[in-house]
């Protein structure tokens, strides 16, 4: 399943109003209320920004993502922005195959 890196970057003015909405998200999640093919796996905060967060997650596209982020997270939304990623490392199914396709692909010219 595709993987999103979520870059999260708020303002002061809407630090409370994104909190409010990460309780009522995160809230929704843990009643499993949240679609079950979206999978949140990691997140960082920003050392050098409090109103920054990364996020890694588990979506079958970027569409599922924004619309759970629609319904729960509707402000941070608008200060989000979702990157694909493939995992590079420890290798996965996927970077192997991709790199197996690239060689062809570098083969074939």
């Amino acid at each position: 399943m595709p993987k999103f890196v979520a870059v999260h970057k708020w303002t002061r003015e809407t630090n409370i109003a994104c909190i409010k909405e990460l309780i009522i998200g995160f809230t929704a999640m843990l009643k499993g209320e949240a679609p079950k093919d979206i999978i949140l796996h990691y997140t960082w905060s920003r050392l050098d920004d409090p109103y920054g967060v990364f996020c890694c997650w588990e979506a079958p596209s970027k569409e599922a993502l924004v619309k759970l982020f629609e319904k729960y997270l509707p402000t941070l939304l608008k200060y989000t922005e979702f990157v694909p990623v493939l995992q590079m490392y420890p290798p996965t199914v996927e970077y192997e195959l991709s790199l197996l396709q690239a060689i062809r692909d570098m083969s074939s010219k």
